[in-house]
């Protein structure tokens, strides 16, 4: 086993973050001391301008963290590409905005225009040569599977579209008949890896084989089931001599909900006012296409189960659902319009949704909207997937950020519970920073390839 593996891991992320930190907080400090200072009316020398430099290197780490923009080891070139651009437009929007604040009046965007498109291509070099050099200093993790008598292929085939992080190559199986089980033969096996995997196999077998891996200092991968969300959600309860926890089994409280509407009044506001032409303009392009009705509203569940009418531009053909039956977009659905295309690829088609925001039906982050006759489906094979009704449905959410459009049902009731067990209004901001990142990630939205992927997972229990 290499043990010295999350050594040279952490040492190459921390360096990485720190070199390119460095270099985003230099360039804006040269252009504020050797451009902005000589056109400043109340130049910021000195305590000032050090101050303004130190504020844009907390507002620089806060953003590359929050939207994962230093994650090499677990993100691709283009996710931590687009992550840092984001991030630099927001720092050096907020650098501009102050620097004009201590002018007290606004000073010209081309400098600082200059600054973001010199560190968008200090980004790409970086978001490459980090990506590269970790790869070469930090091997492909090799594991072993083990897993029981259901199969584990899905788990099988997630780890393949990270072959550039993870690598199957031994599987074992758990076998158990009435002589007995071939649990030691597993944990002699285990022994000889540093990293396993463990699916589709019973709770207890599998809390064996986590102590084992424990006490062997083995690093453990697994799918959770909903009831490590619930228990990954809870509280220390430390009011006896013996250790307690305490799941938070209600959504929010009062004041966080009260909280929560104000601040979806106010970006939707916001948003209307600030995407107002754009939506005018997508209205009337899709007026002019076809004469076709611009919007599209459809019967979507919201919290406690209440149904309502979303409001979405309409991106496919007139009557494409004739009958009325819900019909799972596919990759290059004839349906869809040359308009539909383009405004679904940019999330444009979502735009109206703030007006069910505004009026209350939605809230800004949470649980996407499901269909009455998905839920119904869903439901008669995953019982638990009403959860997820326990806060009000969103315009985004922990679920589309973290997964895909073609992502299962099952998986993205866990992503939905893992947010509204660990709900915060830093996760809500969190979540909205990375809705950005999303739009240019084409697996976001990408459809089903075929009707055997639409097919759910069951529950392992």
């Amino acid at each position: 086993m290499d043990n010295k593996k999350p050594v040279r891991e952490a040492t190459v992320t921390v360096s990485a973050g720190f070199i390119i930190t460095l270099i985003y907080s230099a360039a804006f400090g040269f252009t504020l001391f050797e451009i902005y200072n000589k056109i400043l009316e109340v130049p910021p020398l000195h305590t000032g301008g050090t101050l303004s430099v130190f504020i844009y290197i907390a507002e620089i780490i806060f953003f590359l963290n929050i939207i994962g923009a230093y994650r090499i080891d677990t993100n691709r070139f283009f996710n931590i590409f687009i992550s840092n651009v984001i991030c630099l437009i927001m720092a050096n929007t907020m650098g501009y905005l102050e620097l004009s604040l201590v002018n007290r009046s606004f000073l010209s965007v081309i400098p600082i225009i200059i600054l973001t498109c010199f560190d968008i291509l200090v980004a790409l070099i970086w978001s490459l040569a980090a990506g590269a050099i970790y790869d070469r200093v930090v091997p492909v993790r090799e594991a072993l599977l083990v897993y029981g008598d259901k199969l584990a292929e899905e788990t099988v085939y997630k780890l393949l579209e990270r072959s550039d992080r993870y690598r199957i190559v031994e599987t074992h199986k758990y076998e158990e008949d009435e002589n007995g089980s071939n649990i030691e033969e597993v944990e002699q096996v285990i022994g000889r890896f540093s990293t396993i995997i463990i699916s589709r196999v019973d709770s207890s077998v599998r809390n064996d084989l986590l102590k084992y891996c424990y006490d062997h200092d083995i690093d453990v991968i697994l799918p959770p089931r909903i009831s490590d969300i619930m228990i990954r959600g809870a509280k220390d309860l430390n009011q006896f001599d013996s250790p307690f926890i305490s799941c938070r089994n209600s959504s929010m409280s009062s004041w966080q909900l009260f909280v929560k509407r104000l601040f979806d009044i106010i970006g939707s506001l916001f948003a209307i006012i600030i995407l107002g032409p754009l939506m005018l303009i997508t209205a009337l392009c899709i007026r002019l296409y076809d004469n076709g009705s611009i919007l599209f509203t459809q019967k979507r569940v919201t919290r406690d189960g209440k149904v309502f009418d979303i409001y979405k531009f309409r991106s496919m053909v007139p009557d494409a659902e004739k009958q009325g039956e819900p019909i799972k977009a596919t990759e290059d659905d004839p349906r869809i319009t040359p308009i539909g295309k383009l405004i679904r690829r940019l999330r444009i088609d979502e735009l109206p949704q703030f007006f069910n925001i505004l009026k209350g039906d939605m809230s800004l982050v949470g649980p996407r909207p499901e269909r009455i006759e998905n839920c119904e489906e869903y439901e008669k094979k995953i019982p638990e997937f009403h959860y997820r009704n326990k806060v009000k449905a969103g315009l985004t959410g922990y679920a589309q950020v973290m997964g895909k459009y073609n992502t299962t049902p099952y998986d993205k009731l866990l992503l939905d519970l893992t947010y509204i067990q660990h709900f915060s209004f830093f996760l809500d901001f969190k979540i909205l920073m990375m809705t950005f990142k999303i739009v240019f990630m084409k697996e976001s939205t990408e459809g089903f390839k075929s009707e055997t992927e639409t097919n759910e997972r069951k529950d392992q229990k």
